[in-house]
């Protein structure tokens, strides 16, 4: 998967934590706050990337043809990642930062920048809730292509694929370890 993908999963999964950024800034201009230009800034920088990710994500589930690989499913579990991380996504930002002073944004964006240099370069995603509003889920899977050779890979599907065990799936490689299931596309 290329940075630009990497990234778009990354910043969409805080999608929760914009929204809430943006209503605090938004609420904060509107009372006529102190440091409007970080409100100003940050509302541009948040709508700008959202658009940017959602694009990316949109070209490359819908749109690019890349290469397509077929596998056979011998185990397939939905993955349930609602744990720790999600608070510490989330809820810590919202405590631990003012995001209507500069300041306390540069030390947010440090956080963020570090725990997502760390998530992408090891292909690791947190609960993702715009996937789950494309009706989108992740599953840990093993799966056999054909020279009967054994991988496990994550598959972000549509379908459900603990019921598919033993069906062959058509997908496209989106990083090292997730796959893109083209179930919907046939």
């Amino acid at each position: 998967m290329s940075l630009i993908i990497s990234f778009s999963m990354y910043f969409l999964s805080f999608a929760p934590l914009w929204l809430t950024i943006l209503f605090i800034d938004v609420k904060s201009l509107i009372d006529g706050g102190e440091n409007k230009y970080t409100e100003i800034i940050s509302i541009t920088v948040i709508l700008a990337c959202a658009l940017f990710s959602l694009i990316a994500l949109f070209v490359k589930f819908y749109v690019t043809d890349d290469e397509k690989y077929t596998y056979r499913i011998e185990e397939a579990k939905e993955s349930k990642t609602i744990t720790a991380e999600f608070l510490l996504s989330y809820i810590l930002p919202l405590f631990a930062f003012d995001f209507t002073q500069w300041d306390e944004v540069v030390k947010f964006l440090i956080f963020f920048f570090v725990f997502g240099f760390l998530c992408i370069r090891h292909n690791y995603f947190s609960v993702n809730i715009i996937l789950e509003l494309m009706h989108y889920r992740m599953y840990e899977c093993k799966l056999v292509n054909e020279d009967n050779n054994a991988v496990e890979k994550t598959v972000i599907s549509r379908d459900t694929l603990t019921v598919r065990r033993g069906a062959e799936i058509e997908v496209k490689v989106l990083n090292n370890e997730f796959r893109l299931d083209l179930f919907d596309k046939k």
